[in-house]
């Protein structure tokens, strides 16, 4: 029994030493507005269709 409490106090512990909260500088999430930014300035009307089949292979990818 006591074998047991101490496997699962350190496994505890190793879990709890490895999770590191990300301050909130360090977290970098873009807005939809900022998407859509990059978007307009990335697609234009001649190289759509190529932006499409990386979008196409993107998802593809990551369904599998």
């Amino acid at each position: 029994m006591k074998w047991i409490v101490t496997s699962l106090v350190i496994m505890i512990s190793l879990v709890f030493a490895g999770c590191k909260d990300k301050s909130a500088d360090e977290v970098s999430v873009k807005s939809v507005e900022k998407y859509k930014q990059q978007a307009d300035k990335e697609i234009t009307a001649e190289n759509v269709d190529q932006e499409l089949q990386k979008l196409e292979k993107s998802i593809d990818a990551d369904a599998q």
